[in-house]
């Protein structure tokens, strides 16, 4: 085990949206609600996110002084190795400003400022022959201390394989060491999808945890 970034930044992150039940509610509390669009079951999708803004366990981390929708996003992350398959795998929290994010991709295009202030990695990078096979472990989300999110990250509708694969087409040089591959956010791992309008604060403490990796906490400040 080690950090996943002791020294520097990863080339890449791309964060895909593999879970099924995320989506489905994420959408519906949209306005006016909204359906899964099909494509989304032909093909698993991501965006990059910003690698200049990721942030480890214990790290602090302001929220952006135009957002009141600060949410959390519970996910499983790998990070690449030399022979382009994964080297291991930590949690990754995709921290997002629901507000910015809604207002910039209705242009669309995004989500941007909504989400590229800050990606939370951490607590250690487990190798995968550490953990179960099929990835199927406990999820939790606490915000202070409270159960927010309790569930398992082996719902995925795209499996590892196909995002791998959709992640390298169409690349020269396929994926290289040190990229992050995020699973997208499992299901009802965020407050978007609880719909209680309880967004993260100032003095919050946001503490995600995955069973055989271990949890990554992190201020809001």
């Amino acid at each position: 085990m080690r950090r996943p970034y002791p020294d520097g930044r990863p080339p890449s992150i791309r964060d895909f949206m593999a879970f099924e039940e995320h989506i489905a509610n994420a959408r519906k509390r949209s306005r006016p609600p909204r359906e899964v669009p099909p494509v989304w079951y032909e093909i698993p999708v991501f965006y990059f996110t910003n690698p200049g803004s990721v942030f480890s366990d214990g790290d602090e981390i302001r929220r952006p002084a135009d957002t009141v929708q600060l949410d959390y996003e519970l996910e499983l992350a790998c990070v690449i190795g030399a022979d382009g398959r994964p080297e291991g795998f930590t949690i990754m929290n995709d921290f997002s400003a629901r507000d910015l994010q809604a207002r910039e991709m209705s242009v669309g295009l995004g989500p941007a400022k909504g989400k590229d202030f800050a990606t939370a990695l951490g607590p250690v990078l487990v190798s995968p022959d550490e953990l179960p096979a099929d990835l199927d472990m406990r999820a939790i989300a606490r915000v202070n201390g409270e159960v927010r999110t309790d569930t398992r990250t082996g719902a995925m509708h795209h499996a590892w394989d196909a995002l791998l694969a959709e992640a390298a087409r169409n690349t020269p040089a396929g994926l290289t060491a040190g990229e992050v591959i995020g699973s997208g956010t499992v299901g009802r791992g965020c407050i978007l999808e609880h719909g209680d309008g309880r967004w993260l604060v100032p003095g919050d403490e946001v503490e995600l945890e995955i069973e055989g990796i271990g949890v990554l906490r992190n201020r809001i400040v």
